[in-house]
């Protein structure tokens, strides 16, 4: 049995509020939450104009962000033995510098898989999202597919 991880990264849903939720972790804080708008599977990035619009976000001075270092995770061993598969989903900021910032796990598929994606991810790098030219921190949601073949 062999396993593979699709290289499916990220979906990004826009809104104009920053996130103050006390409960959100410290780096999210000022982050535009931008998790329905914009779609990043692996190094493409699709834009919904619509759901820019009506988050308040004007499509013609928004540029999404653009991977420029980072690889796909290994297969965690554990997790293979164990037969685990799925996608995963991670809520994570990606801050003005374009560095990813912060994570959390939305949908765990198991830990060590969690784990590997969120390591992953974590290395990956951006040139930063921008409005109006100016770079933005924002909340992203990344979808990474653990599949074993």
């Amino acid at each position: 049995m062999s396993a593979s991880v699709l290289a499916l990264v990220g979906s990004i849903s826009v809104g104009t509020m920053a996130l103050a939720d006390d409960s959100a972790p410290r780096p999210w804080q000022g982050a535009l939450d931008l998790r329905r708008a914009v779609t990043i599977k692996s190094d493409h990035v699709a834009v919904n104009r619509g759901e820019l619009t009506a988050a308040g976000v004007d499509s013609e001075v928004f540029t999404p962000p653009r991977r420029t270092k980072g690889s796909s995770p290994s297969y965690p061993d554990a997790a293979a033995r164990d037969g685990a598969q799925g996608t995963v989903l991670l809520e994570c900021v990606i801050d003005e510098s374009g560095a990813v910032e912060a994570c959390r796990v939305g949908h765990s598929v198991h830990p060590a898989v969690d784990r590997a994606a969120m390591d992953a991810i974590r290395r990956w790098r951006y040139e930063p999202a921008r409005v109006a030219d100016r770079p933005r921190s924002i909340v992203a949601q990344f979808v990474m597919i653990f599949r074993l073949q």
